[in-house]
């Protein structure tokens, strides 16, 4: 899969992480800095904030939480006039949130401070761009281990079936946002938090401070240790832990004090807590070896994000010059449905602009008839290549009568098949309102993308023009004619009723694939400048 743009986090630090190995940057992000991971980046804020400026580049923006305080801006500064780039403080993006409807994303003060940062970096990409704040916040951007709420009911068997808290704040600043989250949201009176943490060790982080921060007397704690893997920080000893917290509980009945392992001790908690709050934070390890437990539902699962437009347009390229591989056609399709169900384009699949879902659509009794009909036979169809799949194997094996019988059974299996899958295609004509056609899944540029695929007229001229080249020898003229109406395809024979469509309606005549998208266009006319020269 390519994409245009991608998002890349820094797993430490900045200036020694790998992913600041990346060549090709277009903005960078420095979010609020805090003190943390002191053995690795530096025992002094000023110190980590240097390392944390080590993935600007000459000439690329770099934006930064101007909600820092004035020793890191300072730094940070610094280290950019040094770089040769500029800094652009978050708060210059306060516009962009102006029609940021409150009520309905109710935002901590760390959170609107990392959407500044995100929408500012957003702006310097694509200037020519608006971007919905209420929109982007609509699609539930947030990441695992972040006030995630999980599920551990198939963990408990069922006994619990409130959903955990899970937020990785592993750092004093994460803590006491947190503890905001806890007090104005969580906590009800004087009602009991059971409490499962984990840390990574780090001689100057403040173990002391960030569980009195959070733990209230008459809450449960459990303190754990995570397993370490190849290049994992140690985790902190859960005795110290323990002995921490020994004097802020009012009973030792309230601490866990069970094998250090998340399994054992959300066992422990759940027992505990009955359905009462359950907060699990500190060390992202402990968080990611969690998400792994059977019976563990997270809510922001990894890895399932439908596939968006660079993809389903990759594939209709691809499908154009070859046969699509099994598994690049299975990828081809769901890019296909993810664009056909997508909210922007269609309207059952909307939310209504006060959060509210639209009525369902209604589908007439006909068309529902159709599609029943429809996947039986398809079902029986599949059926009968099992079958078939299965007898023709045997049948390597067999020979006279019993060869001879397997065969005719074959030929009555792929009979039935056939007239299965005929009755399907016909079921499906009617409910589509067309036959099978292949090239309907060739959209084009401008279908995929929503915006013309026309190049910059006057970047690829010049790059013509530099190459001793000519419209006409990279087939710019192409981009500009537009597609050839294609006339509505005719009925089957075995399907004469042409008005039984979906919608009652002709199939309609599809555009054919085309638009060249700029960067194609100026890749093909340097190849063949290269060609020339």
């Amino acid at each position: 899969m390519k994409v245009q743009y991608g998002i890349v986090e820094v797993g430490m630090g900045g200036a020694t992480d790998a992913t600041n190995a990346m060549k090709h940057k277009s903005v960078t992000v420095i979010s609020k800095i805090d003190l943390d991971h002191q053995g690795y980046l530096g025992n002094t804020i000023e110190e980590i904030a240097k390392v944390k400026a080590g993935i600007m580049r000459p000439n690329v923006p770099c934006v930064v939480d101007d909600s820092n305080p004035p020793n890191v801006m300072q730094v940070l500064m610094e280290q950019a006039e040094m770089v040769g780039t500029k800094i652009s403080v978050s708060s210059k993006a306060e516009p962009l949130l102006a029609d940021l409807d409150s009520e309905r994303y109710s935002l901590e003060t760390y959170e609107r401070e990392n959407l500044l940062c995100a929408a500012l970096a957003f702006q310097l990409l694509f200037p020519k761009l608006e971007l919905d704040v209420n929109k982007l916040l609509g699609s539930k951007p947030y990441l695992s281990g972040r006030k995630e709420r999980v599920s551990v009911s198939a963990l408990t068997g069922g006994t619990r079936k409130q959903p955990l808290l899970v937020e990785g704040a592993h750092n004093m600043l994460g803590v006491e946002a947190l503890n905001t989250h806890v007090q104005a949201k969580v906590r009800q009176g004087r009602e009991p938090v059971t409490w499962v943490m984990a840390m990574s060790a780090s001689s100057t982080k403040p173990f002391a401070k960030m569980i009195e921060t959070l733990v209230q007397p008459q809450d449960n704690f459990a303190f754990i240790e995570y397993a370490r893997r190849p290049n994992d920080p140690p985790a902190v000893p859960a005795e110290i832990g323990r002995d921490v917290v020994k004097d802020v509980l009012f009973d030792q009945s309230q601490l866990y004090d069970g094998y250090p392992s998340i399994g054992s001790a959300l066992q422990w908690a759940c027992e505990k807590a009955g359905e009462g709050p359950i907060i699990v934070t500190g060390s992202l390890y402990m968080i990611g070896e969690m998400h792994q437990l059977e019976g563990v539902e997270a809510q922001w699962k990894t890895g399932t994000r439908r596939p968006g437009p660079s993809q389903l347009w990759y594939y209709t390229q691809l499908a154009q010059e070859r046969a699509l591989t099994p598994e690049e056609t299975r990828e081809f399709k769901q890019a296909r449905r993810h664009w056909y169900l997508s909210p922007q384009r269609n309207a059952v699949f909307r939310s209504g602009a006060d959060g509210s879902k639209p009525p369902p659509r209604v589908v007439p009794d006909r068309i529902r008839q159709e599609q029943r009909t429809a996947a039986g036979h398809k079902k029986q169809a599949d059926e009968c290549g099992s079958a078939i799949s299965s007898i023709e194997k045997v049948l390597k094996g067999s020979q006279g009568v019993a060869a001879a019988e397997l065969a005719q059974s074959i030929h009555v299996l792929k009979r039935r098949r056939d007239e299965h899958l005929r009755t399907y295609n016909q079921a499906m004509y009617k409910t589509r309102g067309h036959g099978v056609d292949p090239d309907r899944k060739l959209l084009t540029y401008d279908q995929v993308f929503g915006r013309s695929g026309k190049a910059n007229q006057g970047q690829v001229v010049s790059l013509l023009h530099k190459h001793g080249l000519n419209e006409a020898d990279i087939g710019l003229a192409s981009t500009e004619a537009s597609a050839p109406e294609s006339a509505a395809p005719e009925a089957p024979q075995s399907c004469p009723d042409t008005t039984q469509g979906a919608h009652d309606k002709a199939p309609q005549p599809q555009p054919q694939p085309g638009a060249v998208p700029s960067d194609r266009l100026i890749e093909r006319a340097m190849i063949k400048g290269r060609r020339k020269s």
